[in-house]
């Protein structure tokens, strides 16, 4: 366990005159908050959280004058669990490190946990996109992006190109009319497209999708066609620094309730009441959190790898 002394940063009590920046002096120094952006965050007050799907009737069929009705039952869907994992740190300080800090830094050590839960939930969050092509998975087993999402009431869609591509005015059109004849329910019926959107790039993409979406007239072609992505939907950009795919760019649905991508929260960031060690009067300050990731049902997501 690690102990801060004064030996562990003897700068602070060394007696020498100094001015001490840190990078978080400022708090506008820390990233804004991403995740949020684009994951609907929920509440939980069990051990875990299980969704569940519905696979509806279907198509009704036609029924001849005097003819007995045809029935049809619902069926469960898929189902998916959400485990929360639990985090935790604890800062402990020597009584007299404290006493000989000139600079109160390790007194202010609140700002620097703070930073770091913020900044490890940005990267669990990332997760579901970074690997959504690969282990990140939906209730129906694979891959939260993936070309053969397998409906339980038969047959398969996907929220996935036919073939991967960079973003381009053309691969956002391709995207959103897969969206409007891709996205299906359990049953195999398609379902409205969602008219509001939310584009998540990395920062190497920020100014390609800034460049299709804002462009007047349509983007790297010199016909003087209208833009009509512009006005067709409502767009929202998000860039998130986590993103590890330069490439990769996602599409989904800008109503987060209607989104499978979830957060649940547990148990929020929290610093517990310092604590003082009886025999070394060492003070000790933890910072505890539970909350899980994940996707219960890839609908309303779609993602493109680049290519």
């Amino acid at each position: 366990m690690a102990i801060q002394t004064r030996g562990s940063f003897i700068e602070l009590s060394d007696n020498v005159d100094k001015t001490i920046y840190t990078l978080l002096f400022d708090a506008r120094k820390a990233l804004p908050n991403r995740w949020r952006q684009s994951i609907q965050e929920k509440k939980s007050k069990k051990r875990f959280e299980r969704t569940l799907g519905v696979v509806g009737v279907g198509d009704i069929p036609e029924k001849g004058e005097g003819a007995p009705y045809t029935s049809s039952i619902l069926r469960p869907g898929w189902s998916k669990d959400f485990l929360h994992t639990e985090f935790g740190l604890m800062f402990e300080v020597t009584q007299t490190a404290l006493e000989d800090d000139q600079y109160d830094q390790l007194s202010d050590h609140a700002r620097w946990f703070m930073f770091s839960s913020h900044y490890v939930e940005e990267k669990r969050a990332a997760i579901l996109y970074n690997n959504g092509f690969t282990t990140e998975t939906s209730a129906d087993g694979v891959s939260i992006f993936n070309a053969s999402h397998v409906l339980k009431g038969g047959g398969t869609a996907r929220n996935v190109p036919a073939a991967a591509a960079d973003l381009t005015a053309t691969s956002l059109e391709t995207a959103l009319i897969d969206l409007s004849t891709e996205t299906k329910v359990e049953a195999g019926q398609l379902v409205a497209a969602p008219q509001s959107l939310i584009l998540v790039v990395p920062p190497q993409l920020e100014f390609q999708a800034e460049r299709i979406l804002q462009s007047t007239l349509r983007p790297g072609s010199a016909d003087n066609d209208v833009n009509a992505m512009k006005g067709a939907r409502k767009w929202k950009v998000v860039v998130n620094e986590f993103l590890t795919d330069a490439d990769a760019w996602f599409l989904q649905d800008a109503n987060l309730k209607n989104l499978g991508l979830v957060s649940y929260s547990r148990v929020g960031i929290s610093m517990d009441p310092a604590m003082t060690d009886p025999r070394t009067r060492n003070r000790m300050y933890p910072v505890r959190w539970r909350r899980s990731f994940g996707c219960d049902k890839w609908q309303g997501c779609y993602g493109n790898q680049g290519a």
